[in-house]
């Protein structure tokens, strides 16, 4: 794929990368990183994988909150990939955010988890650098270390920053996963520390008991992952939290006062006054009846029609994810011809079944 990008001359070297800015005809601000190791090969091509999945979502919107691929090249000698890059990484931000920003940076994080976690992918490193700010949302970056759920994480990342194995002392990807990370970032960014084991956060968001960021994140750091809370729930939080009076830090002794926004007064509903309200007509008992029974029909139908479209979806889900998830051509050649085989071998049984009943007359 190629698009039109107008590319900075500065260019930046990692181990792993070569880094250059550019920005789209639209102005939006775009990465493009090309490997200079077999690693980032790699890396390069998962990344593109990853950005397939969440477009090939046909229920869901590309959400602002996770980059986007925009150009791509993995045949090359070496591979490239160009995404989104909106904003500055929280890890470089002088002092704590406000309480209203780290809500958001908070919620906008839980979306990006919740997208990958529709995509069947975990990102499997959350972190602050990972994590950009542009001064009205976040954007969560770099999805080359994104895992399938349930395979092993596989990100080479400091143990701090890794939750604690399951209970079968495994540490296998899940929604879970990204949660404790995500949950890390905000306690990072909101206290200026560094990361820390989960006894010890737990130890030190108890000091601050009762505080909202202590209330925000309880059971984030919980060792089993099946006891920490989904984003769907630290979201309903979140929203809680916004309409609170006062903000207050983990530590009692920093604790900063904020002016929450108030929630929106809704008016009243109009109600004519009663000189000039309608009377109610009764419906008559046959049209009441039709009624009924058509709605009874609307229902059943839809009834009827639901295990089909869920199991064509998961179907759907599951091969994507099985495909985008290997990058060696035998293991995608060996999926492709169980499909063949999985959808033909009922065909052909049909056919055979009408032969046989043709032959018979």
């Amino acid at each position: 794929m190629t698009v039109h990008i107008e590319f900075d001359p500065e260019r930046r070297f990692t181990d792993q990368f070569e880094l250059q800015w550019g920005r789209l005809a639209t102005g939006e601000q775009v990465l493009r990183k090309t490997a200079r190791a077999a690693e980032a090969n790699r890396l390069v091509h998962t990344e593109v994988n990853a950005g397939n999945l969440i477009w090939a979502l046909g229920d869901t919107m590309y959400p602002m909150q996770l980059c986007r691929v925009v150009d791509h090249d993995v045949t090359a000698e070496r591979p490239q990939v160009t995404t989104t890059y909106r904003g500055t990484p929280v890890a470089g931000q002088p002092g704590a955010p406000a309480p209203e920003t780290l809500l958001t940076i908070f919620s906008d994080l839980l979306v990006a988890i919740r997208t990958l976690g529709k995509a069947g992918l975990t990102h499997g490193a959350i972190l602050p650098e990972f994590v950009l700010w542009d001064g009205a949302h976040a954007q969560l970056v770099n999805l080359g270390e994104a895992v399938a759920v349930g395979e092993p994480a596989r990100a080479a990342l400091d143990p701090l920053w890794l939750p604690p194995p399951g209970p079968e002392g495994l540490r296998l990807a899940a929604e879970a996963h990204d949660v404790y990370q995500a949950g890390m970032v905000m306690y990072c960014i909101a206290l200026q520390t560094g990361p820390a084991s989960a006894p010890d956060v737990r130890e030190e968001l108890a000091r601050g008991g009762g505080s909202a960021l202590s209330a925000l994140l309880e059971g984030v750091f919980a060792d089993d992952p099946r006891e920490r809370p989904d984003p769907h729930r630290l979201l309903r939080r979140i929203e809680e939290a916004r309409y609170e009076p006062v903000w207050q830090s983990a530590d009692p002794a920093d604790a900063t006062t904020a002016t929450m926004p108030i929630a929106p007064q809704i008016p009243q509903q109009y109600t004519p006054p009663p000189a000039v309200a309608r009377a109610a007509v009764p419906l008559s008992p046959a049209r009441d009846e039709f009624r009924r029974l058509v709605e009874a029909k609307r229902l059943y139908r839809t009834e009827r029609a639901a295990p089909r479209a869920v199991a064509w979806r998961f179907a759907r889900q599951t091969f994507d994810v099985l495909w985008y998830s290997r990058d060696e051509l035998s293991s995608k050649l060996l999926l492709g011809a169980g499909a063949v085989v999985f959808i033909g071998l009922p065909l052909l049984l049909v056919i055979y079944v009408l032969s046989l009943l043709g032959g018979a007359k």
